[in-house]
């Protein structure tokens, strides 16, 4: 019999962040089932023109474009739509409609959580209540699934763990576009690279720490250069750091790219540097920024500021940790990976795309049964 599966999500088609990201991969995932007959998609918010949807994937038009058209519509899609054999919510807000349409097929209601909307409860009472009703949990990390459970107080704690993953054939082969070298007088250079949004809400994600490192790093290593990958209402206070300290000549601020040319640019890199010191998410080291700069071949250089469930992962090897408000060793970690040269890690393949979606497969398989 072919099967029918919903998603009920906030950002997916037409994002570009990393819950947008790790949505698309389970969608990816998911399609493959082999006696798949459609994924509907119930998205919130549609920031971005959405790119080409696959085959079998129906995103549910007219119903993003606010608030109240979203709860009427996907209310009535979860009375008087289609029939589901399972359902999977990517969002603790969404909780309502998904369990609602989970009642009426009688179907499993999957919980996916991410970060820091999930360690307490939220604002709003009807969606904490509903997460009493899941009938399976999946988490990004170990962390976020156990500060999940400790308020939700959920009897059935059936959990898997489905970290984020990469598509490594996207970040393999030679520079395409040798014009960037020429352009911003690249040739011959060391250069560290951050990919960040740059806010001032949510500052220190390691730009301010590589900032403050530049003017010595440039003593041992001259031909030295920064790119910073990114933009945001943070990014002239940064501008204006990087003059205090006399490094702005060694500094790129690039801006928002487009996926191609920040791939590009991750293909001259050397180092990643991203050891974030202030957001407890931040700190999460698996972080899709992190995952690119490892399959570009790239050092990576992250907070050692981790919970111990993110320790208890072996793929944690092949990252190179350092205490973010140390100044020095921010320092001499970045001098010492400069020196070392580029290679991928093999612990990064624990992370693949493949695995991602066979994992997604197997959940599917075990839940479809019951």
């Amino acid at each position: 019999m072919m099967k029918n599966i919903s998603l009920f999500l906030t950002d997916c088609y037409g994002g570009r962040g990393g819950i947008a990201q790790y949505n698309r991969n389970l969608v990816d995932s998911l399609k493959s089932i082999k006696n798949l007959k459609e994924i509907t998609i119930f998205q919130r918010k549609i920031v971005y023109k959405p790119e080409k949807i696959p085959k079998k994937v129906n995103l549910v038009s007219n119903i993003s474009n606010s608030k109240v058209n979203y709860i009427l519509k996907t209310t009535y899609h979860s009375i008087f739509g289609k029939k589901y054999d399972i359902i999977f919510c990517c969002h603790i807000h969404l909780l309502p409609f998904a369990w609602l349409s989970s009642l009426r097929n009688n179907c499993t209601l999957v919980l996916i959580i991410y970060g820091e909307e999930a360690w307490k409860p939220t604002k709003h009472i009807i969606s904490n209540f509903f997460c009493r009703k899941i009938d399976h949990l999946c988490s990004i990390r170990h962390y976020t699934a156990k500060k999940f459970f400790e308020w939700a107080k959920i009897s059935n704690k059936k959990y898997t763990y489905l970290p984020n993953c990469i598509d490594p054939k996207k970040y393999v082969g030679q520079l395409k576009n040798k014009k960037i070298i020429e352009k911003y007088n690249l040739k011959n250079k060391k250069i560290i690279i951050s990919c960040a949004r740059l806010d001032q809400e949510d500052k220190y994600k390691g730009v301010d720490e590589t900032i403050q490192a530049l003017g010595d790093i440039s003593k041992k290593i001259p031909n030295i250069f920064y790119i910073i990958i990114g933009d945001g209402n943070d990014k002239i206070r940064l501008e204006q750091k990087a003059k205090k300290l006399k490094v702005d000549h060694l500094i790129l601020f690039l801006g928002k790219v487009n996926e191609k040319m920040k791939i590009e640019i991750y293909k001259i890199g050397h180092v990643m540097s991203m050891p974030g010191s202030r957001s407890t998410f931040d700190r999460y080291p698996f972080r899709f920024v992190n995952l690119e700069g490892l399959a570009s071949g790239m050092h990576v250089l992250c907070s050692n500021l981790k919970c111990r469930s993110d320790l208890k992962d072996k793929n944690i090897k092949m990252l190179n940790q350092v205490n973010p408000n140390n100044q020095k060793k921010i320092f001499n970690k970045i001098i010492y990976l400069l020196n070392k040269k580029k290679k991928k890690s093999p612990y990064l393949k624990n992370l693949y795309f493949k695995y991602f979606k066979n994992k997604v497969l197997s959940l599917y398989s075990e839940l479809i049964v019951k």
